[in-house]
């Protein structure tokens, strides 16, 4: 299992999301890009043609290790892809059925009365594809030490939970929107329903028959289980080295790259009618979408050579992603311990594509405009955004150094920016377009900052 080659090109020519037009690429190397964005460690597996062709573990300090370690990487929303497909082999079996009231199977917890109703009931089905209107986005995790709630305890927002009771906020079926809670909701249902824990579950059913031996939703890890620690976007270290998630199937899978890559290569071999963990109907039924391409615990797009799932993850200093594409079964699975590693991984995960020849994933090209400097220069100085990543306000500054602009970005620190029309930039590292707006408030990607004192 070498393509040294391909490695080596992968290593020297990470790329931003964002190029422009007429001017030289950005090609970075892989370590240059570690110490960037302060991530200690990255672990990766690449996959073409439905077999893992090289893995590695890389270290800030230049390290490279081949193949990738066993050392565990908290795998955050990656899990809900799992989630999902052990949902689809208990369905296939009528162990739970996907469409009826979940209810039945939530005994003795009940959902606060919300949108649901008998005509819109919830269900396994809408929470897993995001359409149940269930609330809260994602969740913090527990630290070492500190009392760690039951999932009904979760769900109802009960002590010692640190996020608020899951409620139904809008009518099942009605409309998309991503929710951890949702899926705690259906961690228990699975469980009760199939009489076992949701970690003896998943064992029993996906891990194990997956030949993810070297992974688990035992929250919290084991100490005996060599695990990597996570790390804050300034590089410091998790205290303790990572929180609990009892929320598993949303947040609480470690992982390794290569039983990401099995757990990959098994989903599209099943759904090609090919010997898998899990039968083909069950990962026709997991990669068919709901709202806003979203399968169990997936997102699905593209049609053709194109078609592809993907997914990508954060908790507490640990950033991960992987896409595998179903024709080709080219695909890709990056695990990092550090805040920041969602830029890294994006980085890499292009210069992937390009060594490969994806027909994805190609930087976007943007083109250099002139800039109205005095107009934008009114804009100069400190913003305060609400961030739901880290459930409070965050602070940014636009800045000018002679001809250069920069965003100055509460994790990774400054970001170039390139003008794309009078009023508007790009920033190629992060991908954000950075727009003004006439109450003097800077749009930056989706979020509205608003102008503090400086």
């Amino acid at each position: 299992m070498r393509d040294d080659s391909h490695r080596q090109a992968v290593e020297h020519s990470l790329r931003p999301r964002v190029e422009v037009a007429g001017e030289p690429a950005m090609q970075w190397d892989v370590f240059e890009r570690m110490r960037r964005y302060r991530v200690p460690t990255m672990a990766v597996a690449v996959i073409e043609g439905g077999r893992v062709v090289w893995s590695a573990t890389y270290g800030i300090d230049g390290s490279i290790r081949l193949p990738a370690t066993k050392e565990r990487f908290q795998a955050a929303s990656l899990s809900k892809g799992v989630t999902g497909s052990l949902a689809a082999i208990l369905a296939a079996r009528r162990t739970i059925e996907l469409d009826a009231p979940v209810d039945a199977c939530l005994a003795p917890l009940t959902l606060p009365p919300g949108k649901q109703g008998a005509e819109h009931p919830v269900t396994l089905r809408n929470l897993l594809h995001q359409t149940s209107g269930a609330t809260v986005n994602g969740f913090d995790g527990y630290a070492p030490g500190e009392p760690v709630p039951t999932p009904e305890q979760v769900v109802r927002g009960e002590t010692p939970a640190n996020s608020p009771a899951v409620v139904i906020a809008t009518t099942p079926g009605s409309m998309y929107a991503y929710s951890g809670g949702g899926y705690t909701v259906a961690q228990i249902a699975m469980s009760h329903c199939a009489g076992a824990s949701f970690t003896d579950l998943m064992r029993r059913e996906v891990l194990m028959p997956a030949g993810m031996r070297d992974s688990t939703f035992a929250q919290p890890l084991p100490a005996s289980i060599l695990h990597a620690s996570g790390h804050a976007a300034d590089g410091k270290p998790v205290p303790g080295g990572a929180n609990t998630y009892p929320e598993l199937a949303a947040a609480g899978l470690w992982t390794t790259p290569h039983d990401l890559a099995r757990w990959l290569i098994g989903v599209r071999d099943a759904e090609e009618g090919r010997p898998s963990f899990m039968p083909t109907g069950a990962a026709r039924t997991m990669l068919t979408p709901g709202m806003t391409k979203y399968g169990l615990g997936v997102f699905v797009s593209g049609e053709g050579e194109h078609r592809r799932f993907m997914h990508s993850g954060g908790n507490l200093g640990f950033k991960s992603s992987y896409v595998m594409f179903l024709t080709s079964g080219n695909g890709v699975v990056v695990l990092t311990d550090g805040d920041n590693g969602s830029y890294l991984g994006g980085e890499f995960i292009k210069a992937v594509a390009a060594a490969y020849g994806w027909p994805d994933f190609a930087p976007r090209v943007a083109t250099r405009a002139t800039l109205d400097e005095k107009t934008m220069a009114r804009y100069i100085g400190h913003y305060r955004f609400a961030d739901a990543d880290s459930r409070g306000n965050r602070d940014l500054s636009l800045i000018r150094e002679g001809a250069r602009w920069f965003l100055d970005l509460p994790d990774i620190g400054r970001a170039g920016l390139v003008p794309t029309s009078a009023l508007a930039f790009v920033a190629p590292e992060t991908g954000f377009a950075v727009t003004v707006d006439e109450d003097g408030s800077l749009r930056v990607g989706s979020r509205v900052a608003r102008k503090t004192q400086d």
